[in-house]
């Protein structure tokens, strides 16, 4: 393809200021070169221009998310003071209710990555419990790397864990559910697995109080939960650490390629660990909220340097699950943050923490040309970064997306 200009009112890189009247300058599916308008214009003064559109920034980067519950639907918790293992019941139960064919599994996650990247996603994080199979390839979706979730809470479940990831491809990247629901020696070595092969480890942590119940005193709903399914053996409680991430640190789970998805029920020494060993952290604000698990201690993260990813989990627990939608109830619940801070870990944060800074997260030479072209009345009166910022991360998914790449 020729080079393309492609120039706006805004320019967004996220990583540098944003640009009035700036441009973008691609070829071969890459930015060449950024910039305002009239430095672009007056150095590439023979390229195909196009038309002018309100703001260029990066794709979105949705940094957890289920695609195979996507055929499930909404599960609403049976009643307002339910705890999350009721709630879990509630989905298992659906589950078991509605034997649902694997083509139907299948069209309703390709209806679901579809919407993804209807609403501006480039990158996705999916994990299940299965492998889906391939989409159709007219599908548009946005790249997709998938996570095989194990669990096996008790000794001998975590065995017949390991014989079957054993028994795996090479190329299937696999990760552990839960400290709750996954044995020690399984995510010990479910994680060896993800180091020998340089794939993403992502975790369900300290989404609720219980979790730290069960593995510093062996206590909680999720003793409860276990018994029933007769998977509480002894392997909980973890008595030599005093939390989950202290658990998580021992047992040698925390690196840069480790997220550490929810992290609801954190102190901050837990922060401090997970600032030093590299980790990452997803928030997840609206399935939270649809829980009433708490909210993440995002300012805390923050003072720590860790800049945390967003996802917007399943539709089983996040009724809309839309990035711009987790951007908006974040910056509503966390006044002190800044618009711009917000925007990056939707775009930045999760690219970093899936290991493709390279590619996506901001506008810079280099990058990938899988970027949007967003118009939307709401950003016809924006005067200045700070308000066009804060338009973006409060006013919903744009009324226009599209792609440079497109």
């Amino acid at each position: 393809m020729p080079p393309v200009i492609y120039r706006a009112l805004w320019v967004v890189p996220v990583t540098s200021p944003v640009i009035a009247d700036g441009a973008v300058l691609v070829h071969d599916g890459r930015i060449q070169d950024i910039g305002p308008w009239q430095d672009i214009q007056s150095k590439y003064s023979d390229v195909l221009v196009r038309e002018i559109v309100d703001v260029l920034m990066p794709g979105l980067v949705n940094a957890h998310m289920h695609l195979e519950l996507s055929v499930f639907g909404v599960t609403e918790p049976e009643k307002k003071e339910s705890t999350m293992c009721d709630w879990i019941r509630a989905l298992l139960k659906k589950r078991m209710a509605a034997p649902y064919t694997d083509a139907e599994i299948l069209a309703a996650a390709e209806l679901a990555a579809l919407d993804q990247y209807e609403s501006g996603v480039v990158l996705l994080l999916d994990t299940g419990n299965s492998q889906l199979s391939d989409f159709s390839p007219s599908a548009k979706t946005p790249e997709i790397i998938s996570l095989l979730e194990m669990l096996g809470p008790s000794k001998k479940a975590a065995q017949i864990a390991m014989k079957a990831l054993n028994a795996m491809p090479t190329d299937c990247a696999v990760t552990g559910h839960a400290p709750y629901s996954t044995a020690p020696e399984l995510l010990q070595y479910i994680k060896n697995d993800s180091r020998t092969k340089n794939t993403i480890f992502s975790l369900h942590v300290a989404e609720n109080p219980d979790e730290a119940l069960l593995l510093t005193h062996g206590k909680g709903c999720f003793v409860d939960f276990l018994k029933e399914r007769d998977a509480f053996d002894g392997t909980f409680p973890i008595t030599k650490s005093e939390s989950v991430i202290e658990y998580l640190h021992d047992s040698n789970l925390l690196d840069a390629n480790t997220i550490c998805v929810h992290c609801v029920h954190v102190d901050t020494n837990e922060i401090d660990i997970l600032a030093e060993s590299g980790s990452h952290v997803c928030l997840c604000p609206q399935s939270n909220k649809f829980l009433n698990v708490g909210e993440a201690p995002l300012y805390k993260f923050l003072d720590y340097s860790i800049l945390p990813c967003l996802g917007t989990d399943s539709i089983t627990s996040n009724p809309v699950p839309d990035m711009w939608q987790e951007m908006a109830l974040l910056s509503q619940r966390n006044h002190g943050v800044d618009a711009a801070t917000i925007l990056r870990m939707a775009t930045l944060g999760g690219a970093r923490a899936m290991q493709r800074e390279s590619d996506y997260g901001s506008l810079e030479n280099g990058r990938s040309a899988n970027f949007l072209l967003i118009q939307d009345k709401n950003l016809n009166y924006v005067q200045s970064e700070q308000e066009l910022l804060s338009a973006l991360i409060h006013m919903g998914r744009p009324g226009s997306i599209e792609r440079a790449c497109e």
